[in-house]
């Protein structure tokens, strides 16, 4: 359309150049009219260059005429239209958008999300998203429902447990999502929780429990091993067990008359 108003105002300029060259006697009439013919070549060649409409790969052409968008769109390759037609090229290829977010868990800890989210737009009806959102479709319906979705769900878990579902947290934000801009024509490819990090005193405590745990095991582990070693020895030892038991049996009755004895 740029194209097309600057043809117009080289074109009246050269008609104007033209007519006056003519009506000349005197000396640079010739020139008059020599400029103005170029200048009308010149309109002509802006003309014809705003009415060749290039979409690239990937993309979508809307058609737009004096800012009514039609129901029809381009394809990838040239076009040729009238030149007050405009085309606006919609982006249809995955597009990779990563957001920061804070929000809290269930038990009011902070935490800090990393989000990563891969979508495209349904080109099919790439007018109408252009007709009722714009380009800028991802900050102004996409970002939002992320925030939403995010916030929403980690406000059911606890901080303890966003780490262990971390998995299952990411699946439901990812279903949300999906129902939430498909509305808008716009379809969720894939998305993933990057990094979720949490405060410092959380972290410490958690690191604390962890190391707790850990010395506990060891030391269940440390007994258990010693059972089994205890066990084993007895079972290499047998005689010696005989000899203990035989021992306990032999004089066993004798403490117990000595204790008799002694108790009348």
């Amino acid at each position: 359309m740029a194209l097309f108003v600057i043809a117009i105002i080289i074109l009246l300029v050269g008609v104007i150049m033209f007519t006056q060259g003519r009506g000349k006697e005197e000396k640079g009439k010739g020139a008059l009219k020599l400029a103005g013919i170029i200048c009308v070549l010149v309109a002509v060649f802006f003309t014809v260059m705003s009415m060749i409409k290039t979409v690239p790969t990937g993309h979508t052409g809307v058609v737009v005429t004096f800012g009514e968008v039609q129901d029809y769109t381009y394809e990838a390759g040239v076009h040729f239209n009238a030149p007050w037609v405009n085309v606006v090229k919609m982006d249809n290829r995955t597009q990779k958008e990563t957001i920061e977010l804070m929000c809290f868990s269930s038990d009011i800890q902070e935490v800090s999300v990393t989000y990563t989210l891969n979508y495209q737009i349904n080109k099919e009806n790439a007018q109408t998203i252009y007709r009722t959102i714009g380009t800028d479709y991802f900050n102004l319906v996409v970002s939002p429902k992320i925030s939403e979705a995010v916030k929403d769900v980690f406000a059911k878990y606890s901080a303890e447990s966003l780490i262990e579902s971390r998995a299952s947290v990411s699946k439901q934000i990812q279903d949300i999502l999906i129902t939430e801009v498909s509305v808008y024509n716009i379809e969720i490819v894939s998305a993933s929780i990057e990094n979720i990090d949490f405060t410092d005193s959380f972290t410490n405590a958690v690191e604390e429990k962890q190391v707790a745990e850990q010395n506990k095991l060891k030391a269940q582990t440390e007994q258990e091993q010693k059972n089994i070693e205890a066990a084993a020895e007895a079972e290499q030892n047998p005689e010696r067990n005989n000899r203990i038991n035989v021992f306990f049996i032999r004089y066993s009755g004798s403490f117990r008359n000595l204790y008799v004895e002694l108790s009348d």
